[in-house]
Order: structure tokens, then C-alpha cells, then sequence
């Protein structure tokens, strides 16, 4: 972690300001800052942009959300990352943080060991998206002709939009025990499908960098939710929906690759629209997330998951097979069943 990084603590109690700088400051390189309340962190930035806020809701004057609001107005401040930090957990005022420009949500008590990762991980997307900035810049700014300086500079952002692809694969390993080795699965049949539908080789690479996103969104779900041992309730079920519109609004960065968006939005959309959450059908939903949906769904069916055991594949088969033209767009269903024993090796070879 670059040891200029600061990081900004707002909490109008000074009990918790002290405890989360002593933490911040001991296990970290970074700088800390500390504010009391909103009015405070309006003038500190005035000077000084710290690269991350950690941010309390229940504040006297100005809420959280009030202060998150006025620093996304502002075009020096709208893309500092902020986590909120709050004794609030019930999902609407998760909602709203993140609705707020949040980047991740944690209740207090919190465990000292989950705060760090978090706090590393927005850090570490922090400083690759500057990065990626500032190499987009040098690439805008400056006439570069010859064929092989171009092409280095290319690598060297393809490397960093890795690195930010592996920090949020990361950051939804962390939150998801039942995440393993499925989001390389899924990204794995998703390129199969992809190469033998005809897309080009650029897509073909882009939808394997990017499937394995496709629940990041789930890191803004309760726990209570996300591992629960049995079916949702109507309510429980409508709260696991926002998944797809937290992991779009992660992903919504004008520096990242639409593709990984529209994969985390409409990855639960279904051909006949009767999908979440937008309700789009056929040719409407874009073919990257069609894809995802078909490889998701599949390899969902042959795992073991809290709530199930895993169906044989038979028993997958048959399901994906009867959901051609509901769920599934027909001409990827039929290309499922034309490549279906190579995804059985790849999901053999990937437990």
C-alpha cells in the first residue's frame, strides 16, 4: 500500500474516532485524519483529498449521508471512496449509503481483522484506478505515434485493470464462503460460450476478465441474507435483488469496462422478462450477461451451497434444457448442450 495514502475518519464520538485511528495506524502506512462532524470534513478537504472516509451515519447537524451527498457534488472530491461505518443495520439504510455513493457498508461492532481487509481493499482499487487515470492521461495528453510505445502502455493498463478485476474478486471472496472457485468457473464456461457463439477474440477475453464480477454486489448484503440455510422470504428475497444494482453502481466508474457493469446488472434478467431487476427480455439484455446467466445458473445447479446440495448433471441438464426460451436465450441453450462435456471437464477441473 503507497504509505501517502490518508485516510479520513468522521464520527462525531470520540471514543470511536480514537479506536478506529489507533487501528488505521497501527496496522497501516497510512496517514489518519479525524473529523467530528460533516461541517469539519467540508473544511479539511478544502486543503487536503484523502484517498479514503470512513463515515458514520447518526451525526448531529450533518448526517452521513448529507456529507456523502455534498462531497459527490463537488468534482474534487466525487471519487474519493467511502465506507460507512455505523451501529445502523437494518438494509434500507444500506440502501441508501450506497445510494449515497457508499463503496461498502459495515456495522459496528465491527471485527478489526474484516475493517483492515476492507479498508486495504477500497485502498488498493483507490490506487489503481489513479493509476489507470493518470496512464489514460499521459496517453490523451501526448501524440504518441510509434506503434510499439503505444502497445507497452496498452499492457501496462491491461495489467492494472487486472489487478482492479483481482482486488474486487477479492473483496467478494471475503463476504461469500460459497464463492470459491465458482466465479472462475462461470468465467470459464462464459468465454466458452462466448467463442462458440462467434464473438470476437477481444470479447471473447474481456467476458472472462469480467464474469467472475458478476456478484460483486453481493458485499452489500447482510450476512443473515447472503448464508442463509433454506429459501428466502418475500422480503428476504427482494433485499438479495439489490445485488445487481450495488455491483453495477461498484462497477458504474467511467474508467472501467461497461461490460463488467451491464454482466452485474442484468445477469438476473431472463429471456421471457420475467427476470430482475429492470425486467428486460430477448435481444434487449445485452449478450455478455445472457452468457453469465446461462453459465451462473448451471454451475449454481452442480454445487453445493448452504441452502442445497448439488444436483447431478444430469439433473442440470435437464433444467437448463426446459428453460430454453424462458430463461435462457434458445441459441445459447443450444450451444450449452453442443459444449456441455467441456464445461463438464472445466468444472471438473476447477473444484
Amino acid at each position: 500500500m503507497n504509505k501517502t495514502n490518508k485516510v479520513l475518519i468522521v464520527d462525531d464520538v470520540a471514543e470511536n474516532r480514537k479506536l478506529l485511528a489507533s487501528i488505521i495506524a497501527r496496522e497501516t502506512d497510512c496517514t489518519v485524519m479525524m473529523a467530528a462532524n460533516g461541517s469539519v470534513v467540508l473544511e479539511l478537504i478544502e486543503n487536503e483529498i484523502p484517498d479514503l472516509i470512513l463515515l458514520d451515519i447518526m451525526m448531529p447537524d450533518m448526517d452521513g449521508y448529507e456529507v456523502a451527498q455534498s462531497l459527490k457534488e463537488k468534482e474534487s472530491t466525487q471519487e474519493i471512496p467511502i465506507v460507512f461505518i455505523t451501529s445502523m443495520t437494518d438494509m434500507e439504510s444500506k440502501i441508501m449509503a450506497f445510494k449515497k455513493g457508499g463503496v461498502d457498508y459495515i456495522t459496528k461492532p465491527f471485527n478489526k481483522n474484516e475493517l483492515l481487509a476492507r479498508v486495504n481493499a477500497q485502498l488498493k482499487l483507490k490506487n489503481l484506478q489513479d493509476e489507470l487515470k493518470s496512464k489514460n492521461k499521459m496517453l490523451s495528453d501526448r501524440e504518441i505515434h510509434l506503434t510499439h510505445l503505444v502497445e507497452e502502455k496498452t499492457r501496462k493498463i491491461g495489467k492494472v485493470t487486472h489487478a482492479l478485476v483481482t482486488a474486487l474478486e477479492n473483496a467478494n471472496l471475503f463476504n461469500d464462503n460459497d464463492t470459491g472457485n465458482h466465479i472462475r468457473r462461470v468465467s470459464e464456461y462464459s468465454a466458452l460460450l462466448a467463442e462458440a457463439y462467434g464473438a470476437d477474440r477481444e470479447f471473447v477475453k474481456r467476458i472472462r476478465l469480467f464474469a467472475s464480477l458478476h456478484d460483486v454486489g453481493k458485499v452489500g448484503i447482510p450476512d443473515s441474507i447472503l448464508k442463509k440455510p433454506g429459501k428466502y422470504d418475500p422480503e428476504e428475497f427482494e433485499q438479495m435483488k439489490q445485488h445487481v444494482v450495488i455491483g453495477a453502481r461498484m462497477l458504474g466508474s467511467g474508467e472501467i469496462d461497461p461490460m463488467a457493469k451491464n454482466i452485474a446488472l442484468y445477469h438476473h434478467e431472463k429471456w421471457n422478462g420475467t427476470g430482475y431487476v429492470q425486467g428486460l427480455s430477448g435481444d434487449a439484455i445485452p449478450l455478455e450477461a445472457r452468457i453469465v446467466t446461462i453459465a451462473d445458473v448451471y454451475d449454481a445447479l452442480v454445487t453445493e451451497r448452504v441452502y442445497k446440495e448439488a444436483f447431478s448433471r444430469e439433473k442440470a441438464e435437464e433444467i437448463i434444457g426446459r428453460e430454453r426460451g424462458k430463461h435462457f436465450d434458445p441459441d445459447l441453450t443450444d450451444l450449452f448442450f453442443e459444449k456441455s462435456d467441456v464445461i463438464h471437464e472445466i468444472k471438473n477441473s476447477l473444484k
